[in-house]
């Protein structure tokens, strides 16, 4: 009998350490869930810091619309271009200074107006917002000499009907073919905006050159 009980109290008490074990390890993984979870939303906290700290240090300050001041018009003398040219009406003159150019510009555009002189394409009215698209062939008295602008090079137009005369400034020349309409698009952002097209040597491709105004 004496035998049984002890074998009966030592199963006992390892049925105790049993118990105690599993509520230990069973307190062990709760703690690191909880440690996990904590660190994470520390971990969270801090990026979220971080980032306003970094976003604070970057952003902008505000600013001011920048005051854009009107351009006056300069009004001149336009008694010297006519009112027709080969039937056709004349709405201005295009005159560039660096390759000898001084072209009145037709109201139409056609096989027969190019023949006679410059002639608007496309756009606006002359030294309007927008931008005014001037054909023209590469002949020797037209604009065979458009090759030898360059990007900074200046010229101007004036309006026969306003009188008004306006400066621009080449921004970009390049080449495209033939059927590339791109360069009479009016995503101008309201400026005054010029392009001059005439063929490349050879008539295979066109040369473009826009101009702003200045």
């Amino acid at each position: 009998m004496v035998v049984y009980h002890k074998a009966k109290r030592a199963k006992k008490r390892n049925l105790n350490k049993e118990k105690i074990s599993v509520c230990v390890i069973l307190l062990i993984i709760v703690a690191a869930v909880i440690y996990l979870i904590v660190s994470n939303r520390i971990l969270d906290l801090r990026k979220k810091d971080k980032v306003a700290d970094i976003t604070t240090e970057t952003q902008a300050p505000p600013q001011e619309p920048e005051v854009v001041e009107k351009k006056e018009t300069e009004e001149v003398d336009v008694s010297d271009i006519p009112d027709n040219m080969g039937g056709y009406k004349v709405v201005g003159k295009l005159v560039i200074d660096k390759i000898e150019v001084e072209k009145n510009i037709l109201a139409i555009c056609n096989d027969s107006s190019l023949k006679v002189s410059t002639a608007k394409l496309y756009g606006p009215n002359l030294n309007e917002p927008g931008n005014f698209c001037i054909c023209g062939h590469n002949w020797k008295n037209m604009l065979k000499r458009m090759t030898e602008m360059q990007v900074g090079d200046t010229f101007y137009t004036i309006d026969k009907e306003t009188k008004t005369k306006v400066n621009y400034e080449i921004y970009d020349i390049y080449t495209c073919v033939p059927d590339d309409l791109s360069c009479l698009e009016q995503n101008d952002n309201g400026l005054k905006v010029i392009t001059i097209i005439t063929c490349s040597p050879g008539g295979a491709t066109r040369l473009i050159c826009k101009a702003h105004e200045i």
